[in-house]
């Protein structure tokens, strides 16, 4: 398959030489008589770093730089936000969450997959295997998208849905916009929350 990020392709082509030898390592103090406990042990931490790395860029490589349904979706969102409260609430509040590069880089994977299943493991490969990447998941469904979780086989799953947005969910991300501004003291952040029911 021709690469979608030819720049990570080509990190990916760097890495791989690396990651070869590690697992080739693994493999021999495996099958070695003489492998202590901590042979085997470093082998696998020096193959894991390897291969998180190479399989991190091999995945980046197959999505492109940028994602505009991802934009698209978000945009919809805020103009949701400022059509029901622009009157009540100060604009700087109007502003959509979970828009980080890694939210965007999972929207893609679930998005190439459209309709079916992801394996949580496989969404840590697009962060070097840290486990935050399944909470970033979880806050896509929190902006309103249509993430469904499932498990099969002790193995967690996340499936985007279709492209439609709950807006039902735009109050409680307005409220979170609000509790995290450090510039309201408490009494003020209760106000403003309160006016989203109003």
């Amino acid at each position: 398959m021709p690469a979608a990020n030819e720049e990570q392709h080509q990190v990916w082509k760097s890495l791989k030489p690396t990651s070869a030898y590690a697992v080739r390592e693994l493999s021999s103090a495996f099958e070695s008589e003489d492998s202590t406990p901590d042979d085997l042990i470093d082998a696998y931490l020096f193959a894991k770093r390897q291969l998180s790395q190479s399989m991190q860029a091999l995945l980046l490589s197959q999505l492109p730089s940028e994602c505009p349904e991802f934009a698209e979706l978000r945009a919809r969102i805020e103009a949701e936000m400022k059509n029901r409260y622009a009157d009540r609430i100060p604009e700087r509040f109007l502003k959509v969450p979970y828009g980080s590069r890694v939210h965007e880089l999972l929207f893609m994977i679930l998005l190439q997959a459209l309709g079916k299943p992801v394996d949580s493991d496989r969404l840590r490969v697009v962060t070097g295997d840290k486990t935050h990447s399944e909470r970033r998941a979880r806050e896509l469904r929190e902006l309103g998208f249509n993430v469904t979780t499932s498990e099969k086989d002790s193995s967690q799953f996340y499936t985007l849905v279709d492209l439609e947005i709950d807006y039902a969910k735009v109050p409680e991300l307005i409220s979170k916009v609000i509790h995290k501004s450090n510039a309201l003291g408490q009494a003020e952040r209760d106000r403003l929350t309160a006016k989203l029911s109003e």
